[in-house]
């Protein structure tokens, strides 16, 4: 169909060539005379639009525009003829391409040479078009012009839509964030609450170790100072009580009967002394382990050995179980007597916590670094306020006098001195667990 002479008239120098390097624009000519290809491409073969060149797509009909953007998606401007092979053709196009493809971002700059067939603000107000120009009005600088804003435009609407897309994808994924983000938080939390407990059991070890190195050197002066008094104490009441004696035999020579109720008396007197001298005594003794371990020396020891001599020396039978792990032996270098002082202490304080002697159990492990013994009774339990004390010296839940609370302190001290330790994990009315660890020492 033909259209006016599409003409440029002065016009602006141009922009000094550039090696664009960055993909360029796809623009869509859309038109029926090649003489209108020919010119824009010429007029926009130096154009740049941040540093990205021109690539130039060629319709010469509204079916072929349509199909052309069909199967291209990269277009970014359409510089579209109006009237073509009908007078409504340009319009059509337009029409088709915002509603049949849904394509919403791409310019639209509708050209005409007959710009009194259809006026300009009609076709602004009924159509999706960006720009209407009348092709004798395009010079090259404003064909520049129209170029540049179509482009910022479309660059504009594509960030846009990434910036939508980003957001949905955002939404789409947030629970699944949330939950992940949650996990690695509660890992996290998991992993501060057992540094937590780490160190909490350290300052416990440190504080235990504090406690007994403080007992040591209280041990010391105490068994000495009191060792020699006592000494005297019981060396002079058994003299007394010797006197007492020859004393009551001379008044029963005598018939003398006023001071026999004194006499017994003093007998019963003198007695309870003894006793409260020999606890005395008791006391003083098992203090000295804090002032320093006998001089038994550790050896090579088959521990599942000693064990087994052990519960055949006890009265009642026990539960016993072994484990070992593959390349390790049940060799362990300790004092042989320590070790089964230790294991009668524990087994005491499972009688003692109200546990049948048939519902005892004693584990025995082995693995290459170390051994384990656990004993494990289903007696009363310990408060978990009181786990912390336990092995503190002369600490007992047991009325005064029957039982010094020195037992698990002996234990713990000679688990120390063969390099082994010893915990405990109890529930009140359940029972206790005692994990005494000792290292293989290389």
């Amino acid at each position: 169909m033909s259209n006016s002479s599409f003409s440029f008239l002065a016009s602006e120098s141009g922009q000094p060539l550039n090696t664009p390097k960055k993909e360029p624009w796809i623009i869509l000519l859309v038109d029926d005379e090649p003489e209108i290809h020919q010119v824009t491409t010429m007029a926009l073969s130096r154009f740049t639009y941040e540093g990205r060149s021109l690539e130039f797509l060629h319709a010469y009909s509204k079916a072929q525009a349509i199909e052309m953007m069909q199967s291209e998606t990269r277009v970014s401007v359409i510089l579209l003829d109006v009237i073509m092979e009908t007078d409504t053709a340009g319009l059509d196009c337009v029409r088709e391409i915002r509603h049949v493809l849904k394509n919403k971002t791409v310019r639209i700059i509708l050209r005409t040479g007959q710009p009194s067939t259809i006026p300009e603000h009609e076709v602004m107000l009924k159509y999706d078009i960006n720009d209407y120009k009348n092709k004798v009005d395009l010079t090259k600088s404003r064909l520049y012009i129209a170029m540049t804003s179509a482009l910022r435009a479309y660059q504009d609407i594509e960030r846009q839509a990434e910036l939508i897309n980003a957001l949905k994808d955002l939404n789409d994924n947030l629970e699944e964030r949330v939950v992940e983000r949650t996990s690695e938080l509660q890992l996290a939390n998991l992993e501060l609450i057992q540094a937590k407990q780490q160190i909490i059991a350290q300052q416990q070890s440190l504080l235990q170790s504090e406690k007994m190195a403080s007992i040591g050197q209280l041990a010391a002066g105490v068994a000495h100072e009191i060792n020699n008094p006592l000494g005297a104490m019981k060396c002079n009441f058994d003299v007394l009580a010797d006197y007492i004696e020859k004393f009551s035999k001379c008044m029963k020579e005598r018939n003398i009967d006023e001071l026999t109720p004194d006499l017994a008396d003093i007998k019963e007197i003198l007695e309870d002394t003894d006793i409260d001298m020999n606890r005395i005594a008791k006391i003083v003794n098992a203090l000295s382990i804090f002032n320093g371990i006998s001089g038994e020396e550790s050896i090579s020891l088959n521990i599942k050995e000693v064990v087994e001599q052990f519960v055949a020396s006890l009265q009642q039978p026990l539960q016993v179980s072994y484990s070992i792990v593959e390349g390790a032996d049940w060799n362990l270098r300790c004092c042989r007597g320590q070790l089964l002082q230790v294991l009668e202490i524990l087994y005491v304080n499972s009688v003692e916590s109200g546990t049948k002697t048939g519902d005892i159990e004693l584990t025995i492990a082995s693995s290459q670094n170390a051994m384990q013994i656990t004993v494990k009774d289903r007696g009363d339990g310990i408060e978990a306020s009181k786990l912390t004390r336990i092995f503190d010296p002369f600490y007992t839940t047991k009325p005064i006098g029957q039982n010094l609370g020195l037992g698990l302190t002996i234990a713990l001290v000679l688990a120390k001195h063969n390099s082994g330790n010893i915990s405990v994990e109890s529930e009140l009315g359940v029972g206790s667990c005692f994990d005494v660890r000792f290292s293989k020492v290389k």
